[in-house]
């Protein structure tokens, strides 16, 4: 029988993603003996760092690269062209990247003295939680406080089930090295639309279907327009108001048997994905024995400071009911950990929150859409300003997209903001700070803007709310 370890940590930290290392970094820096236990060493970093955000973002990045090679040829003489993409290394070059920047993370839990321990953790009492190894032994750990940071994992639908080959999740899908040359995508949120635009840049051919009435159905409608021209350009079969009805596997292939406008269709497909949104994966942590209290979808409920029904045990990240995205979980964090230091915290306003989807064409949003300041009888101005009469978007030849400002006439603060455009991702930081600042839309209008930039685009948008932009 293997012997059993106890150990005794002031915080500890179930889960090593962007919630769960800020937290055990946050919590070491203020004086708190502090440890991470991970279920696999693989998984440093979470989801986000493995099977998400960073790899995505890389693969996304080297096809971009592969694109403009293919639409700059006749800048060089001589035959110097794109050839056949090598999904291989673009793969290959996203799993070094997140393996370079899990190094950093461990030279980051080695500098702030973090333990990590490596093993499924389950709470035997809201004080102690068991970790089991992957040889099946078992350390007891005993803390002051916890954190659960478990993450996410993939929703699953009952037309379709994984199997990890045909049938596949965003998990798999990083690390396909084989192009498709039919891919269905099941979901058109975020995950869904980034995929689509990867498969699509690669030369697969893409069918993209979304059950709500247009893709990206969060955003507001003319973004949501504008990603769908931009894709059917491209040559992205979109269907809306559609779903699956029944799919099963025929030798490498997947038969799936659709419906969309009313009309159910039978087509063949190489690779099926499915990006549906994700569900809290807390189910294994054994909480009713902490007496920690989850909602019907498994999601933990927590006060503003993060803190579950019981004192010393918070939740952050994807466990909780809030927007699942890597700076929310970290902001989440860095909350709980101060908290359990006893440090005062300031609640986040969830309203700033920057959202951006990174397809080829981005989108990034803050605040308000139309739609829900008009459901707020809100008197609103809107001003928009389209990349194409800015000087280094031509320069760049990233002339697509647009920025649209969504103001209060009444005190010409902005409400919202929603960019489509290439470099949505990092020009909708000056609106957040704008909007978490109480700046109206005129002194935004008013601040000197370098030239030549994307940003000035900005400068214009917001000349455009109450009266003409410059270059519009």
């Amino acid at each position: 029988m293997q012997k059993e370890t106890r150990e005794q940590y002031d915080y500890l930290v179930i889960g090593s993603g962007p919630a769960g290392y800020v937290a055990a970094v946050t919590a070491s820096q203020l004086g708190l003996k502090t440890a991470v236990v991970e279920k696999s060493s693989d998984m440093l970093g979470g989801v986000c760092l493995n099977e998400g955000c960073i790899p995505l973002k890389s693969i996304i990045d080297s096809a971009k690269k592969v694109d403009v090679i293919r639409n700059s040829s006749g800048l060089c003489k001589g035959n110097i062209e794109a050839g056949e993409v090598n999904l291989s290394e673009i793969i290959k070059k996203s799993r070094q990247n997140a393996e370079m920047l899990k190094k950093g993370l461990t030279f980051l839990f080695r500098k702030n003295m973090i333990d990590l321990l490596v093993g499924e953790a389950r709470f035997l009492d809201k004080n102690t939680v068991s970790v089991f190894d992957e040889s099946g032994a078992k350390r007891n750990v005993t803390a002051k406080n916890f954190l659960i940071a478990s993450g996410s994992q993939p929703k699953k639908l009952e037309a379709l089930k994984y199997d990890e080959k045909h049938i596949i999740s965003s998990s798999e899908a990083v690390r396909l090295d084989k192009i498709p040359g039919k891919i269905l995508i099941v979901g058109g949120g975020a995950i869904g639309v980034e995929f689509a635009s990867f498969y699509n840049s690669i030369g697969s051919s893409v069918t993209l279907i979304e059950a709500e009435k247009c893709l990206l159905p969060t955003e507001d409608e003319e973004i949501s327009r504008g990603m769908r021209t931009i894709f059917a350009k491209k040559g992205i079969n979109i269907l809306t108001g559609g779903t699956v009805k029944k799919a099963f596997c025929e030798k490498n292939t997947v038969a799936v048997e659709m419906e969309a406008a009313g009309e159910i269709t039978k087509e063949t497909y190489d690779i099926v994905l499915v990006s549906v949104g994700r569900v809290p994966s807390s189910s294994r942590l054994s909480l009713e024995t902490a007496g920690v209290q989850v909602d019907k979808n498994q999601f933990i409920p927590v006060d503003e400071c993060m803190r579950t029904n019981v004192k010393n045990i918070f939740a952050a990240g994807d466990v909780i009911k809030t927007p699942m995205l890597a700076h929310t979980a970290q902001a989440e964090g860095e909350i709980a950990a101060k908290t359990a230091a006893g440090r005062a915290v300031e609640a986040i306003n969830y309203k700033v929150v920057p959202r951006v989807v990174y397809s080829e064409v981005q989108t990034a949003s803050v605040g308000m859409t139309e739609a829900q300041a008009r459901s707020k009888d809100i008197d609103i101005a809107i001003g928009k300003q389209f990349l194409k009469s800015n000087g280094l978007a031509l320069v760049k030849t990233e002339t697509e997209g647009f920025i649209k400002i969504i103001a209060n006439k009444k005190n010409r603060l902005i409400l919202g903001v929603h960019i489509l455009g290439y470099n949505a991702a990092e020009l909708i930081h000056e609106f957040v700070v704008a909007i978490e600042a109480g700046l109206s839309v005129d002194k935004l209008a008013e601040t000197i803007h370098a030239h030549p930039t994307f940003a000035e685009t900005a400068q214009d948008a917001a000349r455009a709310v109450f009266g003409k932009s410059i270059h519009g």
